[in-house]
């Protein structure tokens, strides 16, 4: 942020997720504000380059650990998705094959896991392995019964939860009303955490949005920041 802001301005902490799958909305994310943190999907052909393009750009990043969905197999987020009728041991090979994929992110992103994170059992080891890491943890708040807040202060791992992912659909104005509430959110509780999928009209609201941001008095800030602010033991909330 430039030194336009006050100390104390509210803050908000933003990734877009799904990157390094397509060449385009990977490359349009990478336009945007380096504050902005961006979460790579394991599966994309050219991770490693993607990755450090991010990064010399500014951008700090995350890598998505697919986890599963209430409705799967239907909805499959992808080879080795954590799957929580499993043994602890085969989730860990899971998660390290996603964690082999790339180098240099800060923190796992859960993708998906409606069930997966309802799953205390299922679910403690894997966020335990994340801690021994030094990562920080994000959920959106699309998994509603997750246990990961109650399992984080056991563990001391800092845990983000989005206020609000933004874009459910596609729709301009759907973005823009997220966008809206995520700054409501952050005059009022001085931080706010934004989830966003790099889907064409998200990263073109995104462009305009952020641009603006600082001369409405709030500060963009990336997720390891707020990660580092948030008190280990909250519920996220």
């Amino acid at each position: 942020t430039g030194g336009a802001l006050k100390p104390g301005a509210p803050r908000i902490a933003l990734y877009v997720g799904g990157l390094g799958l397509a060449a385009g909305p990977t490359q349009a994310a990478l336009r945007l504000p380096e504050a902005v943190s961006l979460a790579f999907a394991p599966y994309g052909a050219n991770l490693a380059k993607d990755v450090a393009a991010a990064r010399e750009q500014g951008h700090e990043a995350l890598l998505q650990a697919p986890m599963e969905p209430l409705d799967y197999p239907a909805n499959d987020p992808g080879p080795n998705t954590l799957i929580a009728a499993d043994p602890a041991a085969k989730n860990l090979d899971r998660l390290h094959w996603h964690m082999s994929r790339f180098q240099g992110y800060v923190g796992v992103v859960a993708f998906l896991g409606g069930r997966f994170l309802s799953d205390e059992a299922a679910l403690a080891p894997v966020l335990g392995d994340i801690a021994r890491r030094g990562l920080f943890y994000v959920e959106d708040q699309g998994a509603a019964r997750s246990q990961a807040a109650r399992l984080a202060a056991g563990l001391k791992l800092p845990l983000l939860r989005a206020d609000v992912t933004l874009d459910r659909g596609d729709r301009p104005e759907a973005i823009d009303a997220g966008l809206a509430e995520l700054e409501k959110i952050a005059r009022q509780k001085g931080l706010a955490v934004g989830a966003a999928s790099a889907l064409p009209n998200t990263l073109a609201r995104l462009q305009r949005w952020t641009a603006g941001l600082e001369a409405r008095g709030v500060a963009l800030v990336p997720l390891s920041a707020a990660a580092q602010a948030a008190p280990v033991a909250s519920a996220g909330r």
